[in-house]
This record gives structure tokens, sequence and C-alpha cells, in this order.
């Protein structure tokens, strides 16, 4: 990371949406636009200090394997999860994640998810909206990855 630069957060929505931009699965094929968004983070995220928690790769392999069916797919992808990012255990996480939950009550992996991005000053990217509420709610810096947003927003916001 470069002198100054932020670091990110990147929510596991934002991830399985890059992986599955191109899949016929009903659920995804009509948000095709927002899944290229997704892609475009991944791809400017490669010379970028990024981190999440370990619960992300969990998470990654349940969706992905719910998405495409596929056991051995679901753990490569939980695989390059690991490999791409810095992973955080949760156990690092802990107290300032109760002290979120406490104060905002998102659900329990975005509370961690969140208290990553307090802890390291890092400014969070997801598809959540409720989620980007209580990032901002908090102080963290968030983007919101929906219809009205840009790809120039993005590089803008990634600072690229």
């Amino acid at each position: 990371m470069l002198e100054g630069e932020r670091g990110f957060v990147i929510d596991t929505n934002v991830i399985i949406g890059a992986f599955f931009y191109n899949s016929n699965h009903p659920q995804l094929k009509q948000r095709r636009g927002i899944l290229d968004k997704c892609r475009l983070v991944l791809a400017l995220s490669k010379d970028k200090k990024v981190a999440v928690p370990r619960v992300a790769v969990v998470e990654v392999i349940s969706v992905a394997k719910r998405l495409s069916g596929d056991q051995k797919f679901a753990m490569r992808l939980g695989n390059a999860v690991e490999n791409s990012f810095e992973i955080i255990g949760e156990e690092k996480l802990s107290d300032t994640a109760k002290t979120i939950a406490s104060a905002e009550a998102p659900s329990g992996f975005d509370t961690y998810f969140l208290a990553l991005a307090l802890e390291r000053g890092y400014s969070l990217i997801t598809r959540d909206k409720p989620m980007c509420a209580h990032a901002d709610s908090l102080g963290v810096h968030c983007l919101l990855i929906d219809e009205s947003t840009g790809e120039d927003d993005i590089r803008k916001f990634m600072g690229v």
C-alpha cells in the first residue's frame, strides 16, 4: 500500500457478485449490471490493501456452493479469497465487534466486517444498504454498490 493510501474491507456480497457475474442463476441474472461493478471492484483491488474477517471465507464457500451446486468450485473460491486478501480472525475483532453489536445491532457477520474496517481505518465496499448505513453511523467510509453507482464512482472511491 502506498503512503497515505487507505485499505479496504470488501463485503462477501461483492466478492460473490464478481465471480457469478456471468451466471444464469435467476437470482443473479437480473443483477448483471451490479455484478459487473463487483468485478470492477475486485479488479481494482489487486494493487490495494484488502482485509476481510475469516468468516468471509466460510460465507463465500457457503454461498458459492448454494449458487453453483459445485462443492469443488466453492472450495476453490474460498481458497482464492484466502490467497487474495489478508484474513483477520474474529478473535482479534471481538471487543470492537461486541461494542458495534450492542450499539448498532447489525447482523453477526456484518458486525465483523464493520469492526475490521473501524479498527484498521479501512473503507468498506458492500452491496448491503443497511450495512453501509451502520458504517456511516460508525464513521466508516462506505461505498454502496447499487444501480446508481457508476464506474467512475468506484474508481474515485478506490483512488484510481
